[in-house]
């Protein structure tokens, strides 16, 4: 490291330290705090990591962080990919990636998510998972939070979960459209576990699955508008936006949007209940 990098990663982790919010962090204060965000004490302790060495850090002085405390250092501090990336590189060192790596929800998308309430938004991983969500969704969906592994899974629940069917309004459409969609990946990466396991496990589980793993000339219903049938307000009728983010590599987030006046009132009656 140069000594411009280590005056740089200095001033950055300062600048992070001091742009957070301490309700986060479940911290009580009885006096009154006169440094914005975190003290440094504060960030150390929830880094594991020395106040004393902190500080030096902080300081610019020459010293050389090991890549698990900057990993620690990444998550006390709610950096998102780009920032992470960053404060590696000024380390010297690169940001570690694994292919089993767990995708963690930042703060800042999880808000995103809650701004889009009372339409349903989400986020799904490679595999078509669930790992992130909004009030809306769990009130339309169904309650993710409580959800074990496997029924998070989209497809798994599209053919496991007698809820789904009754919800969408064309659900062998839905069903043909996620075979489809799962064997193009499928037949891409043949050898991934994940994806072997789910389909070994669907087609003892569904007979519906099986067949339609079967039929090579599937299609099923492009995507776009869905007409849902919720058991409490009845007909919902929305169109929905997907998009990719940088934060999240190979993940997808999905905002679904009110097609009329009444399906918008009824989103926002169902997340009252929540």
């Amino acid at each position: 490291m140069s000594i411009d990098n280590y005056k740089e990663l200095g001033i950055f982790l300062k600048k992070k330290r001091a742009s957070l919010n301490i309700q986060n962090f479940n911290i009580i204060s009885n006096r009154k705090r006169r440094v914005r965000g975190l003290r440094r004490e504060e960030v150390a302790e929830l880094a594991h990591i020395s106040t004393d060495w902190y500080t030096k850090l902080e300081q610019g002085r020459a010293v050389s962080p090991s890549v698990s405390v900057l990993l620690s250092l990444s998550n006390v501090l709610e950096l998102n990919k780009g920032e992470r990336e960053y404060l590696f590189a000024l380390a010297g060192h690169s940001l570690p990636v694994t292919s089993n790596q767990k995708q963690q929800i930042t703060p800042q998308l999880q808000n995103f998510l809650n701004s889009q309430n009372p339409n349903p938004a989400y986020i799904t991983d490679k595999y078509w998972n669930f790992i992130g969500w909004n009030t809306a969704t769990l009130a339309v969906f169904g309650n993710y939070v409580s959800m074990n592994t496997r029924a998070k899974n989209s497809i798994w629940r599209m053919f496991t979960d007698p809820f789904m069917q009754k919800l969408l309004d064309d659900w062998e459409g839905h069903a043909k459209l996620r075979v489809s969609q799962l064997r193009v990946v499928y037949s891409r990466t043949g050898t991934d576990p994940f994806l072997s396991e789910l389909v070994t496990q669907l087609c003892q589980k569904s007979r519906d699955f099986n067949a339609l793993w079967h039929d090579l000339d599937i299609i099923g219903t492009p995507e776009g508008d869905k007409l849902l049938h919720h058991p409490q307000v009845g007909d919902l009728r929305l169109s929905h936006l997907s998009f990719s983010t940088t934060e999240l590599p190979n993940a997808i987030i999905t905002v679904n949007v009110a097609n009329d006046a009444e399906t918008s009132e009824k989103l926002k009656q169902l997340i009252l209940k929540q």
